[in-house]
């Protein structure tokens, strides 16, 4: 089961607080972290409200996690803003990408224009994820970076990643 894996993952790399917006690319994770326990879970239903709580629990010290869909980067744009460019608090971001290449939905196309765009507005690092097997690495690398305090990071989760997380939208 692959969003096991991820889950063990997460857990692995300490995260201790998961906050997401409902994304049906993401929602066996957001499903299984909701019937979790080591892991504090956290629905809410603006990706704005998300960043702001993952800030606070990274400003107390803990290891955050937003997921949402990476057009909520715009709905999130202002807050992030403030905290990430005026306040130096960063964050881990896992992105379901909507609107690349071979997307089957015609309004998602420009979600991909505006989440390259904000990703280098911000200034945020980011690493696309194409399969289960390398979220683990690349979860742990997205924290080191993290850690430096300069920069956000995402992790963009492509088709391949989210096929096997159950979901081949």
């Amino acid at each position: 089961m692959s969003v096991a894996a991820v889950y063990e993952q997460l857990m692995a790399a300490q995260v201790s607080f998961i906050v997401g917006v409902p994304d049906s690319m993401l929602a066996p994770l957001h499903a299984l972290a909701a019937s979790r326990d080591e892991i504090c879970y956290l629905q809410v239903a603006d990706e704005a409200t998300a960043v702001g709580l993952a800030a606070g629990v990274r400003l107390a010290g803990g290891r955050s996690l937003v997921l949402m869909e990476s057009s909520g980067l715009r709905r999130a744009c202002e807050t992030l803003a403030r905290l990430t460019l005026g306040h130096r608090l960063h964050l881990l971001m896992l992105l379901s990408r909507r609107g690349a290449f071979g997307e089957r939905n015609w309004w998602a196309i420009p979600h991909e224009d505006t989440m390259q765009a904000h990703l280098r507005m911000l200034p945020t690092l980011s690493h696309e994820l194409d399969s289960v097997a390398e979220f683990g690495p690349l979860l742990r690398r997205g924290y080191d970076s993290l850690d430096t305090g300069q920069r956000s990071v995402a992790l963009v989760a492509n088709q391949p990643f989210l096929a096997e997380l159950g979901d081949a939208r």
